[in-house]
């Protein structure tokens, strides 16, 4: 067995495929919790843009309340309608085209 950087090495690397295991695993680790950092700001961002547009009160919130409205969002909102609003040009039925209104 040598030793290098602190780490013994045994002859079949196993202990170097160890350590560089670990090493991925935290990074990965670090990733995922930046993944649900960046999905909990989307959340709060979506929350009080929702809030401040439909004038609502936060005293009238109550948790059965904001499960009501986001059901009622999410079935009115899909990822499709999210696609079609980066579209600027969209069609509408009449044949003319709406750049500043998004569909959903």
């Amino acid at each position: 067995m040598n030793l290098t950087n602190g780490r013994f090495i045994n002859s079949g690397g196993k202990i170097m495929a160890l350590s560089n295991l670990e090493k991925q695993q935290a990074r990965l680790e670090k990733l995922n919790n930046k993944i649900r950092l960046e999905k909990e700001k989307i959340e709060r961002n979506l929350g009080r843009e929702i809030i401040k547009n439909s004038n609502l009160d936060y005293s009238d919130f109550t948790k059965e309340k904001i499960a009501e409205l986001g059901s009622l969002l999410g079935s009115q909102i899909s990822s499709d309608d999210l696609d079609h609003s980066n579209n600027e040009t969209e069609p509408n039925n009449n044949g003319s085209t709406n750049v500043n209104k998004p569909q959903f």
